[in-house]
């Protein structure tokens, strides 16, 4: 008898179990009044060493056509920032895809892509790479693409994205941690400037100024939130999150984001990004 009430325990511990994953990952969604964003980086084919943030083309247009067959409303900053700062209802189903770093595979496979279905994407691009490194956009391109008004872009700093290789910062970024014995003065200076010169920069060769920042490694402070304040930034983005942020308590500087990797289950994806907004 004692054995047969622990099999039943287990047996009941289970159910429930599979009830909870059956429900996390088939019928769970991000909930209305949500803004969904999703973020990829490199879109190609050629992935020898099998990194998980470069996506295959193919899957990036299996994802880009499925949310435009179940009707998701395409956003970009500007529109999302109108929202935010109009306290406008959401449509149904939006949906903003971005993109980090810059790479020149986003003009040449994601761009056409986005173009062909009539979607939008937002890339946040590293000012000090642009034109310097043969993988990343030159300026002709991200002037192409915004004058399309299928792409917009936006700020991933001018040049703080790097890591800090040793030391008690090792691992953090040069956006979210000072240099040994550098002030708060300093590092709020060296921050706000850096971005400033990268909206300037997006200006210039883009026509339209920067409304938003991609955190470098989704990694910020305090010193660091006020400086992007300052520099003219008005929404920020972190990353690798189980939920989306919502209209009804958001944080401006710190919308959440969920990374695309190049094992994600697209359709299941799409089915979790529904928000079902009336």
């Amino acid at each position: 008898m004692k054995h047969k009430k622990i099999y039943t325990t287990i047996f009941v511990l289970a159910l429930i179990l599979c009830g909870f994953l059956y429900f996390w990952f088939f019928i769970r969604t991000v909930g209305a009044n949500t803004i969904p964003v999703i973020t990829y980086h490199s879109i190609q084919d050629e992935n020898p060493e099998n990194n998980e943030y470069i996506v295959e083309t193919k899957d990036f247009e299996k994802m880009v056509k499925g949310l435009s067959e179940e009707n998701f409303t395409f956003l970009d900053t500007y529109s999302l920032l109108n929202i935010i700062e109009n306290k406008e209802k959401l449509p149904k189903n939006p949906v903003l895809i971005t993109f980090d770093d810059g790479y020149k595979d986003n003009y040449k496979n994601a761009y056409p892509i986005l173009e062909k279905y009539n979607a939008k994407g937002t890339i946040f691009i590293i000012g000090s790479y642009v034109g310097s490194k043969g993988n990343y956009l030159n300026w002709d391109e991200i002037q192409e693409m915004a004058d399309s008004n299928v792409i917009d872009i936006q700020s991933h700093s001018y040049n703080l994205h790097d890591l800090f290789e040793d030391g008690e910062n090792k691992g953090k970024t040069w956006l979210s941690a000072k240099l040994k014995d550098e002030s708060d003065e300093h590092y709020y200076e060296k921050i706000k400037n850096d971005l400033i010169w990268n909206n300037n920069l997006i200006y210039e060769h883009s026509s339209k100024f920067p409304v938003a920042l991609a955190y470098p490694g989704a990694m910020t402070n305090d010193i660091a939130l006020q400086a992007v304040k300052d520099s003219g930034i008005s929404i920020g983005f972190v990353g690798a999150n189980k939920r989306a942020s919502s209209l009804d308590n958001l944080d401006s500087y710190e919308i959440k984001r969920f990374h695309v990797k190049n094992n994600s289950n697209v359709e299941n994806i799409i089915r979790f990004l529904h928000s079902n907004n009336r």
